[in-house]
């Protein structure tokens, strides 16, 4: 009986500790915001954040190795594998769990409410959702959009990946949109001055130019 009681308790302190994943339409959560302005970022991307990523991942894997090697760590030196471990062994968010802007971030822009871009935002979250994009890839979120109240309080940050076609607030919760909707986005984003990868290329036009091509093979077919 004590046992059971041990595990019952344990059980339910998990519980409570585990967290579930929540998915949104990205129309329902575009109109469930009541905010004041926002603000767009670009991180993990550049020249300057490869060459410091490539320092950080070698100085993680001495201090990694010494600990897994039984060799004692300082105090300074075990916060710093804890801190680079938060930076290389999760996937990357522009607001940590602290609440700090990732190291490589950068505010590129600031739109009010009143601004036709604000509008422009607004629709793309509204696409309709017909096809979402199942791609076998871990997102890598580059672009961000962080949306304030009157106050100047943070009430929602939309984390992007027009890679792998992700969009999440946090860890726990994903955002779902269409293939069109990262279509646009990604215009977007180019349009208002992100350095994105690939410009040149939409997956969603090659998607269309090979449904055409297939289409028009079909007909000769026929």
């Amino acid at each position: 009986m004590l046992l059971f009681s041990y595990l019952q308790h344990y059980l339910t302190r998990f519980l409570k500790k585990k967290r579930t994943y929540i998915y949104t339409d990205a129309p329902d959560y575009i109109e469930s915001l009541d905010f004041d302005y926002i603000e767009t970022y670009s991180f993990q991307r550049g020249e300057e954040y490869e060459q410091n990523l490539a320092h950080i991942r070698k100085e993680y894997e001495i201090l990694k190795r010494r600990k897994e090697k039984g060799k004692r760590l300082t105090t300074d030196e075990k916060e710093r594998l804890n801190k680079l471990h938060e930076l290389l062994g999760y996937t990357q968010y522009l607001l940590n769990k602290r609440g700090q802007f990732h190291p490589s971030s950068k505010k590129i822009n600031v739109f009010t409410n009143g601004d036709p871009i604000i509008d422009k935002i607004k629709q793309i979250l509204r696409t309709e959702i017909r096809e979402t994009p199942k791609w076998l890839c871990a997102p890598e979120y580059r672009d961000s959009m962080v949306f304030y109240d009157k106050s100047g309080k943070i009430i929602s940050v939309l984390n992007v990946c027009l890679s792998c076609e992700y969009m999440a607030t946090d860890m726990f919760h994903q955002i779902k949109g269409d293939r069109k909707t990262y279509y646009l986005l990604k215009k977007f984003f180019i349009e208002i001055g992100h350095e994105v990868e690939d410009p040149e290329h939409f997956v969603l036009e090659e998607m269309e130019r090979v449904k055409e091509s297939m289409n028009k093979k079909n007909t000769k077919r026929l």
